[in-house]
Parts: structure tokens; C-alpha cells; sequence
């Protein structure tokens, strides 16, 4: 699921784009925390650790192997269920591993949280990957693509409640996303899943009663900024944006961090409204985008950095595609001979610029004050 931001302020047409207002640098305090902070492993890895089960003829214990060693195996559907079907099979065993080694294995407030949803339901009411989903929530999934994350949930934790929504309308997304999207809607809403077209990151908090969601997903997102726009926006006649590779991409990226900085922007406004008290956002993202600017974060504190490469398997196992709208003459592309360096079409193609080994899940709570012990990786 990639996430797009609104045509009009990513063509910079007539409205300009007004970011909330940061320093000279986007390297805040909060930024430098970003980057500086460890990746924790994702829950689902953290079993394989603790359930010391076998890669190959290789023990895999908590710190001993890479963890480009297990995200190779997970590539593997074969290997991956084998994982999966050993969790399930010593479920009560591993619940016990956590409980008589809490100060081993959990460090944090969040990592507390996920271990109760381990103790207090059974195997089958979760999701275990980078995080845990769990039935009966309300979840709000934003700038849905093909409704490949938000149908998955749907389908593996009913009666979970989930809402997607898109910023294209229904035809959009079945012009450029083909058959998955109309695959996925109607298994989405034949679960009990809804769909609302037409709703932009912006004004999401518009659409929907606050305080209503337990967790709110933002995944991937990304925005693919016009010519029309970085002319306007860096005054830069489209003869000398197109004269240089160079030139190009340095405001590309410039107009780029603009138009996701403001996307972060309303994520937390809208998202500190709609979530329930100590509710979750989960914002995946590639972790070259770490440096946008998270200064204002409302009412929502950062618990923790979770690694999402390896994760990424057992979603991929249950049908999530990520993708990106086909945005063929509503982006800069730059002369023909330059490649554009974006993330995953519809058809699933992969860009060099995005590799899964790169990217994060960021875990934030609603009036969750910090958590230093979660947030620090130590």
C-alpha cells in the first residue's frame, strides 16, 4: 500500500503548498533522534530469537546472525511457513519464554503492550509481523492504493472493523491498478471492510467522528512533484531544470521533502483527532525520508523504530502488494532519457531507488508522553 498525496498541491497548480513552518535545516532534535535510534526487530522476528529455531543447519539466537541472513530466508514462502507454523505450534511455550524473561526480551512501553496482546489472546485473534494487529480494533488505513494492507486485515482479523481510503476515485485506481483493486474491494467489503474514495491526508480528520480509530496506518507515502511546480516553487525556468541530471534531482528532492513534509504535517493533526486515547499510528516508510520533518507531532509521541524488512514476508504471504498510482504525465519526469527512481508500480515492478532493506516502522501512541526506554534501543 503506497500512499499518494493530493494532485493539486503535488502539481503545484493554483494553490501553493504552505507547509507548516520549520527551521533553515530539517535536522531537528526529533530528526536527529530518528536517525540516531536503533531499529528494534519486529515482533515476529523477536519469536524466531526467542523460540531458538533453525536457519539451514545454523542455530539462530538472539544477536548471533544477521539480520540480512533471515530476511534472505523469509524471502523463501517455503522457509517463511515453517516460521510461522513452529510460532503457532509452540504458541504457549513462547508465551511462557516472554513472561518468565520480560527483562530480557521486552524493553519499553510498547514492547510491553505487545507482549499483553501475545498473553491475552490466542494465536489465531493476531497478526504477528513488525507489529500486532489484533481482532476486534478499529483501524484506519490512509491513502490505500490497490487495498492490497487494508484487505488483509480485514480478511485475516474479522471481525476487525477496517476503513481504507484513497485520494483517486474508484475509476483511478481501476484504470491504474487493474483487477487487484477490484479483486480487493470486493473481498474488503464482503468482509465487513469500507471503502471511502476521494479523501485526501489533509482532510481526513473531516471525514470521520474523532476519537473513533485504535490504530491508524499510513503506508509508503510518497508524493511525485510536476515540472509546473518545482518551476514555481524554486523559480527555475524548465530549461535549466531539464539541462543537468543534477540540477533536476537536487529540486526534485527539494520539492519532494516539501510536499511530504506537509504530508506528515496533517498525518499528525488529523490522526491525533481521530484516534482513541493511547491509540497507535503506524507509519511505515523508506528510511531515506527519516530526515522530513516529524517537529510537530501533536498529541502523538514517538514509542519506537521497528525494523520492517524482515516483516515485510509475512504481509507479502498474505497478498500485500505495494504500489504506487501510475502517474504517467502528472509528475516531472525529466528528459526521456532519464529513468525515474520511484518505488513499485501496479504490476508490482520494483525501482533501484527503494529496497525493503531500508525501511521502518515508526510506532506512535496518542497522549503516549514518550517512552525513553522504548525509544532509545538500548
Amino acid at each position: 500500500m503506497m500512499s499518494r498525496f493530493s494532485p493539486t498541491c503535488a502539481r503545484g497548480a493554483r494553490r501553493k503548498v504552505l507547509p507548516h513552518k520549520v527551521g533553515k535545516s530539517h535536522f531537528t532534535e526529533m530528526i536527529h533522534k530518528l536517525h540516531q535510534l536503533e531499529k528494534q526487530p519486529g515482533i515476529f522476528e523477536k519469536l524466531i530469537h526467542i523460540g531458538k529455531y533453525h536457519i539451514g543447519k545454523e542455530q539462530l539466537n538472539e544477536g548471533e546472525e544477521k539480520k540480512d541472513t533471515l530476511r534472505t530466508e523469509l524471502m523463501s514462502r517455503e522457509n517463511l511457513n515453517k516460521y510461522i507454523e513452529r510460532i503457532k505450534a509452540d504458541y504457549d511455550r513462547l508465551k511462557k519464554e516472554l513472561a518468565n524473561g520480560k527483562e530480557d526480551y521486552i524493553k519499553g512501553r510498547y514492547q510491553e503492550y505487545l507482549m499483553e496482546c501475545i498473553k491475552n489472546n490466542d494465536y489465531s485473534d493476531l497478526l504477528i509481523a513488525d507489529v500486532i494487529y489484533e481482532k476486534e480494533k478499529k483501524v484506519l488505513c490512509v491513502g490505500e492504493g490497490n487495498l492490497s494492507f487494508s484487505t488483509l486485515l480485514q480478511r485475516k482479523l474479522c471481525p476487525c472493523q477496517v476503513v481504507a481510503t484513497s485520494m483517486e476515485s474508484p475509476d483511478v485506481l481501476l484504470r491504474n491498478c487493474g483487477s487487484i483493486f477490484s479483486k480487493n474491494l470486493k473481498i474488503l467489503e464482503s468482509c465487513g471492510g469500507i471503502y471511502v474514495p476521494g479523501v485526501d491526508v489533509e482532510k481526513i480528520g473531516d471525514h470521520f467522528l474523532h476519537n473513533t480509530f485504535d490504530v491508524i496506518i499510513f503506508n509508503f507515502p510518497f508524493v511525485l512533484p510536476s515540472d509546473d511546480f518545482i518551476q514555481t516553487n524554486w523559480n527555475i525556468q524548465k530549461e535549466k531544470l531539464h539541462s543537468d541530471r543534477n540540477i533536476f534531482l537536487k529540486y526534485y528532492k527539494k520539492s519532494e521533502y516539501l510536499l511530504l513534509n506537509r504530508i506528515l504535517y496533517w498525518l499528525f493533526k488529523n490522526g491525533s483527532l481521530l484516534l482513541k486515547e493511547s491509540g497507535f499510528l503506524h507509519l511505515r516508510i523508506n528510511d531515506k525520508y527519516l530526515t522530513c520533518d516529524f517537529s510537530n507531532t501533536f498529541s502523538l509521541s514517538l514509542l519506537e523504530k521497528v525494523d520492517f524488512s524482515a516483516s515485510y514476508f509475512v504481509y507479502k504471504s498474505l497478498r500485500y502488494v505495494p504500489s504506487m498510482m501510475n502517474a504517467c504525465g502528472s509528475s516531472s519526469e525529466g528528459p526521456p532519457s532519464w529513468k525515474k527512481n520511484v518505488m513499485f508500480t501496479p504490476r508490482g515492478k520494483v525501482f533501484r531507488s527503494f529496497k525493503m532493506g531500508h525501511t521502518s516502522t515508526l510506532v506512535f501512541q496518542k497522549g503516549g508522553g514518550g517512552d525513553k526506554s522504548g525509544a532509545s534501543g538500548g
